[in-house]
């Protein structure tokens, strides 16, 4: 008796839950997210997580399904309408627990320095930017590694020397973690 009134108990409260739950998603499709207002990744990852797995292993399922389409203009890497790709549970679950503990402390690690990098440039402080920006780039962050190609291949505030080595280096070290690249950039001087 007390295992069909606690049963009974939890359809009830899924049925109130659920639906609501659901609502706030705005899934466009089963393995699409579309960001709303608000949203951190963080939050999103929480949104999706599938009960089978550990949140470390959703949090690297959804960054590295998404590395390309994170917005370099918010800290929060999501932007309004914003659509992410959700990849299938079978998916996430291949992910070792271990590498994905390692690799998520690995990024708030870089994400943090990064965005102080990205604070010190709004302040027109290159100087410290770039020491942030190189930080984060050694602990392994995409972002900081294309800005650190962007700044040694067309540095127009003259804080780092022009240098293709270094550019390219750091442009390759962001592709090999997975970061789309287009094309060569214009190298015309700018006037």
């Amino acid at each position: 008796m007390k295992k069909t009134v606690s049963l009974l108990l939890a359809l009830a409260f899924c049925a109130v839950c659920v639906p609501s739950a659901l609502a706030q998603q705005k899934w466009t499709t089963a393995t699409e997210y579309t960001v709303v207002k608000g949203d951190s990744v963080p939050a999103i990852v929480k949104k999706v997580k599938y009960p089978a797995v550990a949140e470390s292993q959703m949090y690297y399922a959804v960054v590295q399904a998404n590395l390309n389409h994170f917005s370099m203009e918010t800290v929060d890497r999501v932007l309004p309408g914003m659509k992410l790709k959700i990849p299938p549970e079978a998916e996430v679950a291949k992910v070792d627990v271990k590498t994905a503990d390692s690799y998520m402390a690995s990024l708030r690690k870089a994400e943090s320095i990064f965005a102080e990098g990205v604070a010190a440039e709004n302040k027109n402080d290159m100087k410290t930017a770039v020491e942030k920006y190189i930080a984060a780039a050694k602990i392994g962050h995409s972002y900081a590694q294309f800005k650190l190609g962007q700044l040694y291949d067309r540095d127009v505030t003259k804080t780092l020397p022009r240098d293709f080595q270094e550019s390219i280096k750091y442009y390759y070290e962001a592709r090999r973690r997975g970061m789309e690249i287009k094309g060569p950039t214009n190298r015309a001087p700018n006037l």
